[in-house]
């Protein structure tokens, strides 16, 4: 029990100070940058911020914490050091896959690439070319434990899952994809971040005399370091603050996004397990280091082709019907939520005249002078509900919202007052605003800054008049 307690007391110190180091913080501004980003397009579709950044601010580091705290606590038990999981090769082939793809930046994918390249040095160019193990780079590549990669890779995918079914869901933001076809249906839009605060090991060579600190068990670490001591030699185990971030985007068109989520970390939770079996498999029988190699990379990108491909083959669930106007979604704390509205609700009529889409519903809540009875459909059965507008002086100063409408903006205007009383109704099918998934260009970052580059350099040669 006294070895438990002077672990634990290193442990949580070493985490608080995780709390307070540089790269903790360039990780949290690099999530304050998604999340601003974010609330600029949501400000710009529907003039609000549907998702203040402050609160998505505080849910992703109070999960973040969460998450560090435990991954931290099973990287210390199985005894993983930094040299073994290979992060200095991890952080550079990430950076190079986030050229070809965005969602290429994920641990899986370098990881696998990193654990290739240790087999591929260790059985083919090494014994090739013995005067390549000199090379720093090749030593330290050597070093890699891949069984130790693999659980990392897991492990970080299993929290990653937990923090998705916990909070994916929250800060989705609504908004209007144009499909192929040209039709304009509603989506949202689901990016979560968090930035996870590390406790991990580095591992050095001593000799037996200088070592110091705790002594641990004899069956510890699970995971053996590949480093060979030599005689009157031990390996002294540190402790050291790290950080790390996790994210998630995904679009939803055919379900809500609390479904989605649940459905995105039930699989990645299972492939999770799966390569974390692998990998402690191929600590004792190293025959399965090969699958867990290939699995890493490519059991990710099958699951995420699974997920999409469930997705975009079942009909949009927010659409234009052929009667009524269907709400995506209510905002908190606004007249819309207060009025009882939800979610699905499929609004009817107003004031007892029926409505066929969200230009005539805008249009028929503002001719109302304060309260607005609404009536619809929930859940298949029929509803009422009493919409109390709050018409404000600045609002007025701009003019009637009749005459905003004419403008060329008037689609704007209705979204921006939607928006305003609290309710998002999904799109008509021909509507003008919209967002329109590309497929990025492979390292098309990188012929941008080429192509930049090419045109300051002319500049630079032409002549000064």
């Amino acid at each position: 029990m006294t070895i438990f307690f002077e672990i634990s007391q290193i442990f949580l110190t070493t985490f608080m100070i995780a709390l307070v180091m540089p790269i903790f913080w360039i990780v949290l501004f690099l999530v304050y940058l998604q999340y601003r980003r974010q609330a600029s397009t949501e400000k710009k579709l529907f003039g609000r911020n549907i998702n203040p950044v402050g609160k998505q601010m505080l849910m992703s580091v109070g999960l973040g914490l969460i998450g560090g705290f435990a991954a931290s606590a099973v990287l210390v038990f199985l005894g993983l050091s930094l040299d073994q999981i290979g992060l200095y090769f991890i952080w550079p082939v990430a950076l190079l896959l986030l050229l070809i793809n965005p969602r290429y930046l994920c641990f899986s994918y370098a990881g696998g690439i990193v654990a290739a390249m240790n087999l591929i040095a260790l059985h083919i160019l090494v014994p090739l070319f013995p005067g390549l193990s000199d090379f720093i780079v090749i030593e330290y590549l050597l070093r890699i434990h891949i069984p130790a990669l693999l659980v990392l890779i897991g492990l970080l995918h299993l929290v990653e899952a937990f923090l998705i079914y916990i909070g994916g869901h929250r800060g989705s933001s609504p908004i209007y994809l144009k499909k192929n076809d040209g039709e304009v249906v509603g989506a949202f839009s689901l990016n979560r971040f968090w930035p996870l605060p590390l406790v991990a090991l580095l591992v050095t060579i001593v000799i037996e005399p200088e070592i110091v600190g705790v002594s641990m068990p004899e069956w510890w670490p699970i995971l053996q370091p590949a480093l060979e001591t030599g005689e009157g030699k031990g390996l002294q185990f540190m402790i050291v603050p790290v950080a790390a971030g996790l994210g998630y985007g995904d679009m939803v068109l055919s379900s809500t996004p609390r479904e989605r989520t649940a459905f995105s970390a039930r699989w990645l939770a299972l492939y999770s397990l799966i390569l974390l079996i692998i990998a402690m498999g191929a600590e004792f029988f190293p025959p399965l280091t090969l699958p867990g190699v290939l699995f890493a990379p490519l059991g990710h990108e099958l699951l995420i082709l699974y997920g999409k491909n469930k997705e975009n083959s079942r009909p949009p669930r927010y659409r234009q019907v052929s009667s009524g106007v269907n709400v995506m979604m209510v905002i908190p704390n606004t007249p819309a939520h207060q009025a009882g509205l939800y979610q699905d609700d499929t609004i009817l009529k107003v004031n007892g005249e029926e409505v066929a889409d969200n230009r005539e519903l805008l249009e028929k809540i503002e001719a109302s002078y304060f309260m607005v009875l609404i009536d619809g459909m929930r859940d298949e059965k029929p509803f009422s509900a009493v919409l109390k507008k709050q018409i404000r002086e600045e609002e007025s100063a701009k003019g009637s919202f009749q005459s905003r409408l004419n403008t060329y903006r008037s689609y704007y205007s209705i979204l921006h007052r939607s928006a305003t009383l609290g309710l998002i109704p999904v799109p008509a099918a021909d509507s003008p605003v919209y967002l329109e998934v590309r497929k990025p260009e492979p390292l098309g970052k990188l012929k941008n800054w080429r192509e930049k580059a090419r045109k300051l350099r002319v500049s630079l040669l032409k002549p000064q008049q």
